[in-house]
């Protein structure tokens, strides 16, 4: 077994294998230990950014930019509106 496969690519005894526990899961000795050797299973918070920054994220984005462009040459050239007539 390569010692870097991803986790989804091992079969359930390789698993067990891999983590060091079986089917019965970990004993309360071995629980703590981890927990106080890797810490909780959890992820840490996201970085929180202003709505402001938010804001011009969404205004420059690639596609955003796109759109800004092709109106400013919709605008420069003078497309005409489309009039629909019965």
């Amino acid at each position: 077994m390569a010692p870097h496969s991803p986790v989804w690519t091992l079969s359930a005894q390789q698993v067990y294998e891999t983590l060091s526990t079986s089917t019965q899961g970990l004993s309360e000795a071995e629980t703590a230990f981890r927990i106080k050797h890797y810490g909780f299973n959890e992820l840490p918070e996201p970085a929180r950014r202003s709505l402001l920054l938010r804001f011009t994220d969404q205004l420059t984005h690639f596609m955003a930019l796109l759109l800004w462009v092709a109106g400013t040459l919709a605008f420069i050239s003078g497309t005409p509106e489309h009039r629909f007539t019965n």
